[in-house]
């Protein structure tokens, strides 16, 4: 498990919402603390949303921009269902753009013909920020840094081979890719600009770069020994050592450029690169195949080692076992990370999962990889991303529900990365009801000038919860932009129902202290019939109470058990019915509900003769949720009882057994009737006067005592019913 972190607390009680706010508690900003559980809620869950030959978006590169657009929504709805959290947006497949560019030409992957503009003019890039932002995606601006072009059409007259047609070379084992020459410092500054433009215009989250180098395998001595020759200012001797240091100038000068706008812009736009997934042959021990180090003529070791990268995502597109262990694999990158002190992202083979691909991956082969990152020893994997988005859209072997269900169940942030921010964001203010919507002020800026981007939402049981479960990533109930959040019945209603709000700066820093945290508790209502104990009550039961607000909904908890029972976790018992059912009633008066065996949720029709429990409560958009009502014993009439009738027996006759002086009389006249005894108090002392009635039938009696105005009862006259 991995770092997180947490936030703070007060006390107020305002119209019966009971808000809770203690001393501030300094927890550190994100990644203070270990994970709790599986569940982490620092955690990238990426996706590659890939425009390059129209695999993922959009799917018709003739459609019109509406039709562009919806497509683009529907897919980030979809990621935002099954718990994706940033997306890497495709936006450079061969040196052309899905974005206004002034360098590079408009791709032929959006409208079909290269450096043709879509009619109506819209912006991609720009359109997809505005949207991921409102769904609280981040989004990573994807290019392939030399990639020039893969043939199949006309390439534009501004488009970079044409302007400069000495920087590019032809892959010598496919004819149709088409290359920058990364052995020369014009394409490397071209790269770097082409970086700085989107970067310095566009809110990106971040840029990634693929597996895109020298190309695999394709390389001949001679098509870049001129080049070799007259750009080696340092005199390495090996061709290949050349190479790869082409390739590390250009990755360091892009970091180094991003560094430079992120600190005049008062940005925070990370940099990750996604190289082949084995850096050499025998690395680590048993590992075989394609190493990127050889094949592509680039060294991801290196740019970890002088910090010129924020995070590494190899494509680890291979399953547990065998001679490309993703085990073996994901935890020799992890240890690179953690050593060199950067984030580990994998990347994972989601076009493994189709039955017509050759390696045709059950669904848990990705669930068994994303649980093996977060095991304890991955201490800098901090998530992973798929390739690609279309078998999440198609749901391929059902892994986006599993992954909805399962190990993405609970909204995540992508993790702070220290190196570029430590300084936490203040904690949002004012953090308050109204009606059913949460709502808080976003804080001032922190004292490093940063302001709030986003805010977690969490749901505790309690305050005392939260010092100890800060690190729950269960707990996270959204993730948003906004500064309020509507919440549904059943979110009031859970056991969870004490809300949190902290703040997350553009390093997604968490503030540090618990900033609110609300019940939004109101009056339980007044359970009225049947009242508690009674026997014989008539079925169907009709359950009567006073309201404590008007609008509002009712809930009745009933069952045969009352063992266990708090205001939060209701009735247990493992007998039915343990009905839980929902009442709906407009004024504020006396409520009826009435029990009987088609009610949705209840199992069975009330039994006589058996004891019952219900306790009823409350909730209105106004004024929130109420606690339960005490629980309430009852005990219906069986089948064929009758119940007994009204029996009026007068005890307090001469038949009395007397202890004591006490005076018989018959006389009326300023008493309480005929045929009495009394004490005439001639002769003080304790005396007592027993009677016993004759009752003609078992049942409930209930029995009345009348005293003569100025006897002091209370005191002098006790009286007991046995």
């Amino acid at each position: 498990m991995k770092q997180k972190l947490l936030n703070l607390l007060f006390v107020l009680i305002v119209n019966g919402l009971v808000f809770s706010q203690g001393t501030n508690i300094p927890l550190g900003c994100s990644n203070s603390g270990p994970e709790m559980n599986a569940s982490p809620k620092a955690d990238l869950r990426g996706t590659y949303l890939t425009s390059v030959y129209n695999l993922d978006w959009p799917s018709n590169r003739t459609a019109t921009p509406a039709v562009q657009q919806a497509e683009l929504i529907t897919i980030l709805d979809k990621l935002v269902l099954t718990g994706i959290n940033t997306v890497y947006f495709q936006v450079r497949p061969e040196c052309d753009a899905l974005y206004n560019s002034s360098i590079e030409p408009w791709s032929y992957w959006l409208t079909g013909t290269q450096g043709v503009a879509p009619n109506p003019l819209w912006d991609p890039l720009n359109f997809a920020i505005v949207e991921c932002k409102k769904r609280g995606l981040d989004l990573h601006a994807w290019l392939n840094p030399y990639r020039a072009s893969v043939g199949g059409y006309t390439l534009a007259n501004n488009h970079v081979s044409k302007l400069n047609p000495s920087w590019v070379f032809t892959a010598s084992n496919n004819s149709n890719l088409k290359i920058l020459n990364p052995g020369l410092p014009a394409v490397k500054n071209y790269i770097i600009s082409v970086v700085q433009d989107i970067a310095s215009r566009y809110d990106v989250d971040g840029i990634v770069f693929d597996d895109y180098f020298y190309p695999d395998q394709g390389m001949a001595n001679n098509q870049d020994a001129a080049t070799y020759a007259n750009n080696n200012p340092t005199g390495i001797s090996n061709i290949d050592d050349w190479r790869r240091d082409n390739v590390n100038k250009m990755i360091a000068g892009v970091y180094d450029a991003l560094q430079v706008i992120n600190a005049n812009q008062n940005k925070n736009v990370v940099f990750g690169v996604a190289p082949f997934g084995i850096w050499k042959n025998g690395v680590p021990t048993g590992i075989t195949g394609n190493p990127s180090y050889s094949a592509l003529y680039c060294d991801p070791i290196n740019w970890l080692q002088n910090g010129k990268v924020d995070y590494i995502s190899p494509q680890l597109y291979w399953k547990i076992g065998g001679s490309q262990d993703y085990i073996k694999l994901s935890q020799w990158w992890n240890d690179q990370a953690a050593t060199y002190g950067r984030h580990l992202y994998v990347s994972q083979g989601y076009d493994r999962l189709p039955s017509t691909s050759s390696q045709n991956w059950p669904a848990s082969e990705i669930q068994n990889q994303i649980i093996q990152n977060r095991i304890a020893g991955m201490t800098n994997t901090f998530g992973q991303t798929s390739y690609s988005t279309r078998y999440i859209m198609s749901n391929e072997k059902g892994i986006a529900t599993t992954l909805q269900n399962n190990e993405y169940r609970y909204k995540s942030f992508a993790p702070s990365m220290p190196w570029k921010d430590n300084v936490c964001p203040l904690e949002p203010t004012n953090i308050r009801f109204e009606g059913n919507v949460l709502k808080w002020d976003p804080p001032v800026a922190a004292s490093d000038g940063d302001l709030a981007v986003k805010y977690v939402i969490y749901a505790f049981a309690n305050q005392a919860d939260i010092p100890n479960l800060k690190q729950d990533g269960t707990k996270v109930l959204d993730i948003i932009n906004a500064t309020q959040l509507a919440l549904t019945t059943a979110q009031l209603e859970a056991p969870n129902n004490y809300f949190l709000v902290t703040a997350l700066d553009k390093n997604n820093n968490e503030s540090a202290n618990i900033t609110g945290v609300i019940t939004n508790n109101q009056a339980a209502p007044i359970a009225l019939t049947p009242t508690s104990g009674e026997f014989y009550v008539t079925t169907p039961v009709n359950f009567t109470w006073d309201s404590t607000v008007s609008s509002a909904d009712y809930r009745i908890q009933v069952s045969k058990s009352s063992a266990g029972w708090n205001d939060t976790d209701g009735f247990t018992t493992s007998t039915s019915p343990n009905s839980n059912v929902v009442v709906n009633d407009v004024v504020n008066t006396v409520k009826t509900y009435t029990w009987n065996q088609t009610n949705a949720q209840v199992f069975e029709a009330p039994l006589g003769g058996t004891t019952y429990y219900y306790s009823i409560r409350s909730y209105s958009p106004a004024t929130g949720t109420s606690t339960y009502s005490a629980p309430v014993s009852f005990t219906p009439k069986s089948a064929g009882c009758t119940v007994p009738g009204t029996t009026s027996i007068i005890v307090d006759n001469l038949n009395a057994t007397l202890v004591g002086t006490w005076t018989a009389t018959s006389a009326t006249a300023g008493y309480i009737g005929s045929n009495y005894i009394h004490d005439d108090d001639t002769a003080k002392g304790t005396k007592t006067a027993t009677f016993t009635p004759t009752i003609a039938q078992r049942g409930k009696y209930e029995v009345f005592i009348n005293f003569t105005a100025g006897s002091n009862r209370p005191t002098n006259v006790p009286v007991d019913i046995i």
